[in-house]
């Protein structure tokens, strides 16, 4: 009979068997959850979170705080986007910290400009003095002396206009002082290749005012380019103060 109670069947081995294993793997799961939980060593690194603060910390309600999972552990700022070990996240949770503050420190792009006490002479102005005024920087300055050059110097304010993407804002800064002279096209004398390097003269006008000096003789006055159909009335006025027919 007391054989009888410790005989036991082949499916209750099986299932004795079954039930202890699920016991014993249901304790070691619990264990390791809980020993994870109480250790932040084994917090995952990518369960951290930067919150950077915005004013100087001087005490710890300012300081940077890293957020882990269950806690808040303070740290320095992470300028170089690098993990810092749970060690040296302990090491500076009590000490000063200091943070950027981003609201009020502005990084400039470029330097800020005063406007001139009295404006400039745009015939004598270098690319130094250029860049120094409001709107100017190295590129616009840099067209703005070449069309100069070509031109062989501005005599009205608004041919600055005339060079791609200045603003009219710019005209403020400028004048033009009587004493400086200026380039003039030498209309009896130079080729077509030279009179075409002037801005205000394409190839088929400069090859105008050459044919006409082959069959006619020196040309006079702009009144005679007038009867050339390669210029209009607005070409002369433009070209008339750059002529030179001596």
């Amino acid at each position: 009979m007391s054989k009888d109670l410790f005989y036991f069947s082949k499916s209750d081995r099986i299932a004795t068997i079954v039930l202890l294993a699920v016991i014993v793997v249901s304790t070691i799961v619990r264990t390791s959850f809980h020993s994870s939980g109480n250790n932040e060593d084994d917090v995952p690194a990518d369960s951290l979170e930067w919150v950077p603060q915005t004013v100087i910390a001087e005490n710890k309600d300012t300081v940077p705080v890293r957020k882990v999972r269950g806690s808040n552990v303070r740290s320095d700022y992470n300028y170089n986007k690098r993990v810092y070990s749970r060690d040296t996240v302990r090491k500076v949770s009590n000490a000063k910290i200091y943070s950027v503050n981003t609201d009020t420190v502005k990084k400039t792009r470029y330097p800020v400009k005063m406007a001139p006490q009295s404006p400039l002479d745009l015939n004598r102005a270098d690319s130094s003095v250029l860049v120094s005024l409001p709107g100017i920087g190295p590129y616009y300055a840099s067209k703005i002396i070449r069309y100069r050059e070509q031109l062989g110097g501005y005599v009205r304010i608004n041919q600055i206009l005339e060079v791609e993407g200045v603003p009219d804002s710019l005209m403020k800064w400028f004048f033009l002082a009587d004493s400086v002279p200026f380039r003039k096209i030498q209309v009896n004398t130079e080729s077509v290749s030279s009179l075409r390097k002037h801005p205000y003269l394409d190839f088929y006008q400069a090859r105008a005012i050459v044919e006409f000096r082959r069959e006619r003789g020196n040309i006079k006055g702009p009144e005679q380019l007038s009867f050339l159909e390669e210029f209009t009335d607005q070409d002369l006025v433009r070209l008339n103060p750059y002529l030179d027919f001596r």
